[in-house]
């Protein structure tokens, strides 16, 4: 995962240094964080997968059974529409409640949304 976004803040760094921009870290900013990178995460990572390797292997103490216990079937109210209310819904009048308090804010309104609150509040 570092690796990806080192290569990801090269790429982009590079990007601005061709089109001039002021925005871009210096290249020993740049280097500096490679030779971090090199120097802290990577030694890490060998000396942890060194030590993992060498631990024994961790016995757990409980049984577990061979034969599956079924799965029982759920109730119909867990199909789409509770997907929907649990879900989409709540998040849809949340977007709308910040859509009306920062009307409220940038426009001097007063924030009348209280209905869609109490709406969230109860599911």
């Amino acid at each position: 995962f570092p690796s990806v976004l080192f290569i990801a803040l090269l790429a982009l760094n590079t990007l601005l240094w061709i089109l001039g921009s002021i925005g871009a870290a210096p290249i020993v900013t740049v280097i500096l964080l490679l030779f971090l990178w090199l120097g802290i995460s990577v030694p890490l990572a060998y000396v942890g997968g060194f030590l993992g390797q060498k631990r024994k292997v961790y016995d757990f103490p409980v049984r577990s059974n061979a034969v599956p216990r079924p799965i029982p079937l759920q109730p119909l109210l867990m199909g789409l529409p509770m997907y929907a209310a649990g879900g989409a819904l709540p998040f849809g009048v949340i977007c709308i409640e910040l859509l009306y308090i920062m009307n409220s804010i940038w426009q001097n309104e007063i924030y009348s949304m209280f209905g869609f609150l109490l709406a969230v509040f109860l599911i």
